[in-house]
């Protein structure tokens, strides 16, 4: 006999929120170190607040919304995590390939004198993720998975304006 697994998916305490951390500005745009106008190219911070009750791990994509390339993707990440620092990979998490061809975080880079949004989605996954996840799959098809699997989603957008 089957038995079916209970899982409340309402936040106790509130909304599934993505937040700033460090590397964005007083207006929420990105800095430029977490840009590639920095040689460094930083992974912003980001904090994590009222993650779904029975997740058991979380996502993270960043798409530009100007062209739709996906310049991040990050799973494993431990559903118990309340904030991602600066560049700091969480024990764990793992980055899949972009749509650049790197496995790693790529920042805003938008051409000279323009202005770009970026979408970072934190999806609440109701499974683990098999550590064989993404290994032959396209970004994009990655994504598609990712939104599949995902119980509830948190969203960030900030934008980017690359000076000359």
């Amino acid at each position: 006999a089957s038995h079916a697994v209970s899982r409340t998916t309402a936040a106790p305490k509130g909304p599934f929120t993505l937040g700033r951390g460090q590397g964005f500005d007083a207006s929420g745009a990105f800095i430029s170190l977490m840009t590639c106008a920095s040689p460094h190219d930083y992974s912003p911070g980001l904090t994590i607040a009222n993650v779904p009750a029975g997740t058991a791990q979380l996502a993270l994509s960043m798409v530009d919304l100007q062209n739709q390339k996906i310049q991040w993707l990050q799973v494993g990440i431990p559903a118990t995590t309340r904030e991602l620092k600066a560049h700091v990979l969480v024990h764990g998490a793992r980055e899949l390939l972009n749509d650049l061809g790197e496995a790693t975080y790529d920042g805003p880079c938008p051409p000279t004198g323009h202005t770009h949004r970026y979408r970072l989605t934190l999806y609440a996954l109701h499974d683990a993720l098999p550590g064989s996840f993404g290994g032959k799959s396209s970004p994009h098809q990655i994504l598609t998975e990712l939104r599949s699997r995902s119980d509830a989603t948190a969203i960030l957008v900030a934008p980017y304006t690359r000076n000359a």
